[in-house]
């Protein structure tokens, strides 16, 4: 099976999106704090209203669920299956970093604990919920395509979706740390972006040596049984 570069860049976004968050949380914590972010919850009301368009209104009737219910249904689905697909995901990356260990890691986690790199990864937080959001309905959307679920698109990428784009906070976030990072005197921050980017270029090579890598989308198979729950059909 191939792996294209796309997917090493989403396999290691899904097992880092930040250096300290995705190792000290569950991803269950890092997938509902980032759905609770003005941006996930932009993208929840988006969601919404795909859900109502596209629900079949006599199986509304009939299961007596009001299009009002759809939304917060819907969110629940999606952060049970964005969790699913980032767990399974990361125990993939770190299968292969355990079989691959990066040279640098013990100064790198040493590094979390001084004070100018724990404001940096505190100013970065945004971007990181942002990647997850987007990389769970990217390949919620893709998994929706393949399985013939009938349910519009939600990611902003794909739908061309304006507003939406405005609201991810990561081109004002990169801005700020830029001109934090520019300012800064620190030799512990300077020290952990330069390790942060050797550990990544070490993950990208470990995930190459991969014989059968999962792709996203596959774990979101089994998701149109939820959403059928919601009126939402699948098939031709």
């Amino acid at each position: 099976m191939p792996f294209s570069r796309r997917t090493i860049v989403i396999a290691l976004l899904l097992s880092a999106a930040s250096p300290t968050c995705a190792q000290t949380q569950d991803k269950a914590t890092l997938v509902r704090e980032a759905f609770a972010s003005p941006y996930g919850k932009a993208l929840t009301a988006e969601l919404g209203k795909s859900l109502r368009a596209s629900a079949d209104p006599a199986c509304l009737t009939d299961k007596g669920l009001a299009a009002d219910q759809l939304e917060s249904r819907g969110r629940d689905i999606v952060v049970t299956w964005g969790t699913h697909m980032l767990e399974g995901a990361s125990a993939f990356i770190d299968r292969q970093n355990s079989d691959n260990p990066f040279p640098g890691a013990a100064e790198l986690e040493s590094l979390k604990s001084n004070p100018d790199v724990k404001r940096y990864l505190a100013m970065e937080e945004p971007i990181r919920q942002a990647k997850i959001l987007d990389l769970i309905f990217e390949h919620f959307d893709r998994y929706n395509v393949v399985a013939r679920v009938k349910l519009g698109a939600v990611y902003p990428l794909e739908t061309g979706n304006e507003a939406l784009l405005r609201l991810n906070p990561t081109d004002a976030t990169e801005e700020r740390l830029e001109t934090f990072v520019s300012k800064s005197r620190s030799k512990g921050l300077k020290r952990f972006l330069q390790l942060s980017d050797q550990e990544a270029i070490a993950q990208s090579a470990a995930i190459k040596k991969a014989s059968s890598p999962p792709f996203p989308h596959t774990f979101f198979k089994g998701v149109e049984t939820d959403l059928a729950e919601l009126c939402i059909r699948s098939g031709k």
